[in-house]
């Protein structure tokens, strides 16, 4: 009883930090491409539009799990223009509770046909976040030698929810070249550019940080239907960062209706990750697990997140097109 206590208020200090720290992420972030960089909208070739979501379940063996899920649309116009729109929330073991939803847009800079593309985009979006008191306790409610939810806590929670507005830029480079054995990618996006306040009680004012992001990396082609992907990335808000680094790999069957996707990574004393998929047609299917190795494996045993993603590529007209959208 008393273990399940501190692992309990740990979760608390948890989400509490986190509701003024950090935003959700993802293992698998390059499935959720106009969320990890809104120039990324409309920035495929060959199909009209993509469908993505993803569901990450953390921290379930701590008795209340962290679930982030998300939904995002984006169609592509010409190969030069993209418009988007996604949902996002972070569910914090119950106890906060934080929801995203927005416009993207993004434009491609290159010239027609080039054989790479240069994007800029931007994101319009409303955040709210909500603080859930039924699953706090308060040193009012600590009855002897136990915590009594039942006793009142003292607090006034009239206020336990906020809306901001959100605006997101950024920046995307992309080699798309089927002659170069090597293309590489480079994005930069920033997140929170005005700093809203976030404070739910309004009793003082707390800006929300701006949240930046670097990632990189390269497509190789090992040979037809073959390909490896090293990829890295950098985020910080505030004091917090996040490093990510590891690698992709894909190889096609028949005529490229099929793929088997593997890969792994690392991020920096959080996790190791695994993760493997199916690219079936215009649709990739991918499951990562992550192997924690912070401080919290000792409560965890070494269990972290389990993440899916789902991204479909379709056409308006309903023709069917030949496919060349990796599944990475």
């Amino acid at each position: 009883m008393k273990k399940t206590a501190i692992i309990s208020l740990a979760l608390a200090t948890l989400a509490m930090s986190a509701a003024r720290a950090q935003d959700a992420h993802f293992s698998q972030y390059d499935a959720a491409a106009i969320m990890l960089n809104p120039a990324h909208t409309g920035m495929f070739e060959n199909n009209d539009f993509r469908v993505g979501s993803n569901l990450r379940n953390q921290w379930g063996r701590l008795g209340a799990n962290f679930l982030t899920t998300a939904f995002a649309v984006d169609v592509s116009m010409q190969e030069k223009y993209g418009f988007g729109a996604y949902l996002n929330n972070y569910n914090m073991a119950g106890i906060v509770n934080t929801f995203q939803t927005g416009v993207t847009a993004g434009y491609n800079v290159s010239k027609p046909k080039a054989r790479h593309t240069l994007s800029a985009g931007v994101n319009l979006g409303l955040i709210y976040k909500k603080v859930n008191d039924s699953k706090l306790v308060w040193d009012a409610q600590y009855d002897r030698d136990h915590f009594n939810s039942d006793l009142p806590s003292g607090e006034d929670f009239r206020k336990a929810g906020r809306w901001m507005p959100d605006i997101g830029v950024g920046m995307a480079y992309r080699s798309k070249d089927p002659n170069r054995t090597v293309n590489p990618f480079a994005n930069f996006a920033l997140f929170h550019v005005t700093m809203p306040d976030e404070s739910i009680f309004r009793e003082e004012k707390s800006r929300l940080p701006m949240r930046w992001s670097v990632n990189g990396g390269a497509r190789i082609t090992i040979a037809e239907g073959t390909d490896l992907m090293p990829q890295a990335l950098y985020m910080r808000q505030g004091p917090d960062q996040q490093i990510q680094a590891g690698m992709l790999g894909q190889m096609s069957f028949w005529n490229n209706v099929y793929s088997v996707v593997a890969g792994a990574s690392y991020r920096w004393h959080d996790a190791i990750i695994a993760q493997a998929g199916i690219k079936h047609g215009n649709n990739v299917y991918r499951i990562s697990y992550d192997v924690n190795v912070s401080s919290l494996k000792q409560y965890t045993r070494s269990n972290g997140a389990l993440e899916f993603s789902i991204v479909y590529y379709g056409t308006l007209s309903g023709r069917s097109r030949r496919v060349t959208s990796s599944a990475f």
